[in-house]
């Protein structure tokens, strides 16, 4: 089986493997600066001296430039992004079919409450509510889930993996999102009770 991956080596270690004309295939550097130099003025002062086929980075940038590149260019990027995405519109469907399937099992307990003043708005508040408790507890294994996945791909390829706030925060939202959606598409069912067919 074929496995890439990268190695940090420094440039004579770089040549003894791989020879002496690899040097003109090099394809990322790095520098380490002095206590006290700015890393923002040394980028600035060596962009202007290069070619411009090369560019500098400090670390963050860097950082943002391969997350884009694995996101939006790599293959790998764009079946995950996919993936994601069908998994919004699959969840959508999902939550939808339960939460119909609530509101056709108490219709008539609906059409009661629509008999006593109640507004559509007002029930349409009650069905957001079941539909964010369903994105909680949908969320809550899910999340014990991928922490426990992210363990044992790291034992896996000893790279160090952890879930970050930033992304359980971005899921939840989503997930409650999706919930919200399928609860207006159900309302549908909801708009059609009829306090006149229940009595």
């Amino acid at each position: 089986m074929f496995i890439r991956g990268h190695i940090v080596t420094s440039d004579q270690n770089y040549i003894r493997l791989f020879g002496r004309n690899s040097t003109e295939q090099v394809h990322i550097g790095v520098l380490k600066l002095k206590p006290g130099a700015n890393p923002e003025v040394v980028a600035k002062n060596l962009q202007a001296r290069l070619p411009s086929d090369i560019r500098v980075f400090n670390r963050q940038q860097f950082k943002a430039s391969e997350i884009a590149f694995w996101s939006n260019e790599h293959p790998a990027g764009t079946i995950f992004n996919f993936g994601a995405i069908m998994g919004f519109v699959v969840g959508i469907v999902i939550v939808y079919q339960i939460l119909y399937t609530d509101v056709s099992d108490h219709l008539a307990e609906y059409a009661t409450l629509k008999a006593m003043g109640f507004t559509d708005r007002s029930l349409l508040g009650v069905v957001f509510q079941q539909g964010i408790i369903l994105a909680i507890i949908g969320f809550l294994p899910g999340y014990i889930t991928s922490i426990g996945m992210y363990g044992l791909l790291g034992q896996l390829t000893r790279i160090p993996l952890t879930m970050k706030a930033t992304v359980a925060t971005q899921v939840v939202i989503a997930t409650i999102f999706m919930c919200i959606i399928s609860a207006v598409i159900a309302m549908r069912k909801l708009q059609s009770a009829d306090p006149a067919d229940v009595f």
